[in-house]
């Protein structure tokens, strides 16, 4: 599916029919929303392991879209600070993996059921839900003001120009 929603952004931007913002958008409610309704299936129908497996391997399946969504984002709004965007994404989303398998821990280390379990799926749907509606109301996908690097004319600022460089024949002294 990361392929494919790739593919799928890229045919979607060139034919003009969407916008960048509406592009992602798409994309990473698709890789989030049916996530997020297959694990409340899985809350009411876990204990049934062939659907349950079937369920977790569609969840990840349709979460594979975030390539084509919000994970390329960070090109669309700045490149000139993609990899400060990238890094400091991929440090937050780090910090979240370690605290979810602390808090599965906590739910499941003395009472390892699905009754247990299911408090861990309804906190992904949680989860899945409200990073669908946050980047479905808050995501953009337009270049924003902060990407340039240049800084912007003071008024009364006069600008400063370049200076002569001499030309190599006359630096050269005479003995």
């Amino acid at each position: 599916m990361a392929l494919a929603s790739s593919f799928i952004a890229d045919r979607l931007l060139k034919s003009g029919r969407f916008s960048t913002t509406v592009t992602r958008k798409l994309l990473t409610s698709f890789a989030l929303t049916p996530p997020a309704l297959f694990l409340i299936v899985l809350f009411f129908y876990g204990q049934i392991p062939n659907l349950a497996v079937g369920l977790l391997t569609a969840s990840l399946f349709c979460n594979g879209a975030v390539t084509g969504g919000y994970l390329t984002n960070g090109l669309d709004i700045a490149p000139n600070f993609s990899g400060t965007i990238m890094g400091a994404a991929n440090t937050l989303s780090s910090f979240g993996g370690w605290l979810s398998t602390k808090i599965v821990a906590l739910l499941t280390e003395h009472n390892n059921t699905f009754e247990q379990w299911r408090w861990v799926f309804l906190m992904l749907v949680f989860t899945y839900g409200c990073g669908a509606l946050c980047f479905a109301v808050l995501g953009s996908g337009e270049r924003q003001k902060w990407n340039s690097c240049e800084a912007p004319p003071e008024e009364g600022h006069q600008e400063l120009k370049p200076l002569n460089i001499v030309n190599n024949k006359e630096k050269e002294i005479k003995v």
